[in-house]
Order: structure tokens, then C-alpha cells, then sequence
């Protein structure tokens, strides 16, 4: 079942409180790496997008690349927040 209003709501509030910009309807990650439309919270359900992120974070944590370190703290911030809101 896709976001909920009030899901959607939750999600970028405490992805803003990480440092996120929310502008234009979309969230942004810090790094402009990750981002989030309606399209995306309309396509997937908190626990998709949590699994899905940590999935990815796991995967980017495994590569030797430092510069992908940022990009796996982010898709885990992403994880984290579905959590939360699935938690609520």
C-alpha cells in the first residue's frame, strides 16, 4: 500500500531533521545523490522503500570505493525513516 499523506509527511520531516531539503516537492539528499518525488510515495509502501534502502546501503557498504560511503549513510537514512513511519 503506497505512503499515506500523513506518511509522506512523516518521511520527509525526519529526513529534513538529517540535514535533507525538501524544495519543489521533492526531498534531496545532502549530497543530491538520493531524492524523492509524489512519484516515488505513490509507487511504494514504507516497508518497500525501508527494505529496498537498506538493501542498497548493505550493497554500497560492500564496494571499496570511499566516495560511495556517503551514498550508503544516505540510502540508510532513507531506510531508517520508512522505519519510522511504519513504526507510528
Amino acid at each position: 500500500m503506497p505512503f499515506t499523506e500523513t506518511q509522506k509527511a512523516q518521511f520527509i520531516a525526519l529526513l529534513e531533521a538529517k540535514g535533507w531539503e525538501f524544495r519543489d516537492g521533492t526531498i534531496w539528499s545532502p549530497r543530491r545523490g538520493l531524492w524523492f518525488s509524489d512519484a516515488h510515495f505513490t509507487q511504494w509502501s514504507p516497508t518497500d522503500m525501508r527494505d529496498l534502502f537498506a538493501r542498497r546501503a548493505e550493497r554500497l557498504e560492500r564496494q571499496e570505493h570511499t566516495e560511495l560511503s556517503g551514498a550508503s549513510g544516505e540510502n540508510l537514512q532513507a531506510s531508517w525513516a520508512a522505519g519510522e513511519v511504519i513504526q507510528s
